[in-house]
């Protein structure tokens, strides 16, 4: 049953961010994520962009609360 399995820390993990602009995308995630990360450049489609980034996280807590910062980025449009 996945529901007991709990994930372990530290880790790394995955967001996929998407924006509207490919330099403003970049520096909103630099605002979100000032430890560091490592990203693969985005993929366009018209006048959107997306970059998977890879972080390390030490927590639950923490990885939420990145997500919350990039989620609540204006220059961010969507997070997975």
């Amino acid at each position: 049953n996945m529901d007991n399995k709990k994930l372990e820390y530290p880790r790394v993990w995955e967001f996929c961010v998407i924006g509207k602009d490919r330099e403003k995308l970049k520096c909103a995630i630099e605002e979100c994520i000032p430890n560091g990360f490592d990203h693969r450049d985005s993929k366009s489609h018209k006048s959107y962009h997306s970059q998977k980034i890879k972080t390390h996280v030490y927590s639950q807590e923490e990885r939420d609360e990145l997500f919350k910062k990039l989620q609540n980025h204006p220059e961010i449009v969507y997070i997975l």
